[in-house]
């Protein structure tokens, strides 16, 4: 240390021959003969003397020979493999994926069944109320007989009522394919793809397919709708989002 007082000592500036021999750290790396060729060959190809003014075995000599060089990334191979520890021979574990539930497994557990105790008329009537508060603030409060009348007026009323949620809506089995659906009433219980389930005044739960019947929605001011079930067979979700074009003729 008494020798290198007051001298211009830079971070990268080469060490002594006594601090080289002191450390044991070995100062020429052996080459193999065909990399060294393959090196000093790419840097005379890779360099350009024209526009750089350092030549190319410039290059080599200062910054290539005597070091190790890494020809890889390191960081994008532990990216890559993150439970791979050297030297061993263990594959990297995968991360286990939510399992999600399965629309089999719902309908095994009985997810979205009414218990018995539960299917009691009483008990939707709040739901039924709470309807029809929604389908009033979506239609609008005015008495529907004269809207109706308006052309215009109509389309726009009817096409937010075939995207509206009919869960609670008083609705009845006006026509049907098979007559024994015909005069079901009651409170939409549940509405999937395909049904609703109707929960009538004798407190009975009833699933009727929408395809092939016709059914009768009551609306406030003691208006009421026809809905044509084959045209009406999509998810609630589906409908709110999906863009529906006039037909004329429905058959059951």
């Amino acid at each position: 240390m008494s020798g290198t007082e007051g001298a211009d000592v830079g971070f990268y500036t080469p060490l002594n021959e006594q601090t080289k021999a002191r450390s044991g750290a070995p100062m020429d790396v052996p080459v193999n003969p065909t990399t060294r060729q393959f090196t000093e060959g790419f840097i005379d190809r890779t360099v350009d003397t024209n526009v750089s003014d350092v030549r190319a075995q410039a290059a080599f000599k200062g910054r290539v020979e005597g070091r190790m060089v890494l020809l890889t990334n390191p960081y994008k191979d532990k990216q890559s493999k993150p439970n791979r520890r050297i030297g061993s021979d263990c594959k990297p574990t995968k991360k286990p994926n939510r399992k999600t539930i399965t629309s089999k497994e719902k309908r095994a557990l009985k997810i979205y069944d009414i218990p018995k105790e539960a299917q009691k008329y009483e008990l939707f009537l709040p739901l039924n109320r709470m309807w029809t508060q929604y389908i009033s603030s979506l239609i609008g409060d005015k008495p529907l007989e004269p809207v109706m009348r308006d052309r215009k007026q109509s389309q726009t009323i009817l096409s937010r009522l075939i995207k509206a949620d009919m869960h609670g809506a008083l609705i009845s089995v006006d026509r049907a394919k098979c007559p024994n659906y015909v005069g079901i009433r009651g409170i939409v219980a549940q509405e999937t793809k395909n049904v609703f389930k109707i929960i009538s005044s004798d407190d009975r739960l009833v699933t009727v397919p929408k395809a092939h019947n016709v059914f009768t929605l009551d609306l406030p001011s003691n208006v009421q709708c026809q809905i044509y079930g084959s045209q009406f067979a999509y998810r609630a979700s589906e409908r709110a989002s999906r863009k529906f074009k006039p037909k004329p003729t429905v058959d059951l």
